[in-house]
């Protein structure tokens, strides 16, 4: 670990316990990687503007890779420098595909969260944990028009985000959706699809950002627990995925961290500052 210039992590179920609360342990870790110039690059599948705020008031935040990959937001000048859409014609196939599903669909435009009135006044048919459903409340916006309004930003969508309660459907629309190749097809939990830009993973924004801060891969420690942080444990020159994470992700990584609720990413920090001293 004594390469590492620069950490990319998940969010929810790897960097936040829970809670979704960043502990005084992690907080410490998080102080000392920066003290010794390593980067650290919170990576989600959250649009900016949900980001947790304790994760954007973190004094030494500089970048962060959002709606997975579509961008690279800049905390310094408060600005994307790097925006990878998808095209109107993968958002077509998408409402083609969703429009009349007993699904939840989201789109993310401009760090922002939107979802149909009609869904955001009435969550009970979807089988919601009460989190999640708090969660959709207070991070998104509801649309009266909700179609017509995601067509009409179909050249600016940087996520589309569908959740399930049927899963035989989820297997349905994902092998549908993977068939078009019009975009990147991943997930950020066994109950939703989130759909992005052929040229947004979080691996490909990562090798952005490596290209701008002049480091290689192997500079790169990257944890995460889900189907679309594979692509960034696979990029960087160490994977750790999390005891929490989903098998195949485990499979994947180099390194397999403790619980996301045990500690787990201030450990692999600690790890990398005790190595850096050395």
């Amino acid at each position: 670990m004594k390469n590492i210039k620069l950490v990319a992590s998940d969010l929810d179920g790897t960097l936040l316990n829970k809670n979704k609360e960043i502990t005084p342990r992690l907080f410490e870790a998080l102080e000392q990687l920066d003290k010794l110039g390593i980067y650290f690059v919170p990576s989600t599948g959250r649009p900016f503007g949900t980001v947790p705020q304790a994760i954007k008031e973190l004094p030494f935040l500089k970048y962060v890779i959002t709606s997975n990959g579509a961008t690279i937001y800049d905390a310094t000048e408060q600005k994307n420098i790097i925006e990878n859409y998808l095209t109107p014609e993968a958002v077509d196939a998408v409402i083609a595909v969703a429009r009349e599903l007993p699904v939840i669909t989201e789109y993310f435009i401009e760090g922002k969260a939107y979802i149909a009135k009609t869904v955001y006044d009435d969550l009970t048919p979807f089988d919601l944990t009460e989190s999640h459903e708090f969660y959709i409340k207070n991070s998104r916006t509801p649309v009266e028009d909700f179609w017509n309004e995601m067509k009409r930003n179909d050249a600016v969508l940087e996520n589309i985000n569908l959740v399930f309660k049927d899963m035989d459907l989820r297997k349905e629309v994902w092998d549908k959706l993977k068939s078009l190749g019009l975009a990147s097809v991943t997930a950020a939990t066994t109950k939703n699809i989130e759909i992005t830009s052929l040229y947004a993973t979080k691996a490909q924004a990562l090798e952005k950002l490596c290209e701008v801060l002049g480091f290689s891969r192997e500079n790169v420690l990257a944890m995460g627990d889900g189907d679309n942080d594979m692509p960034m444990i696979q990029f960087a020159g160490i994977g750790v995925a999390m005891a929490n994470g989903e098998e195949h992700i485990k499979q994947a990584a180099d390194i397999i961290a403790d619980d996301c609720n045990n500690f787990g990413a201030a450990k692999i920090l600690e790890q990398i500052i005790e190595e850096q001293r050395r």
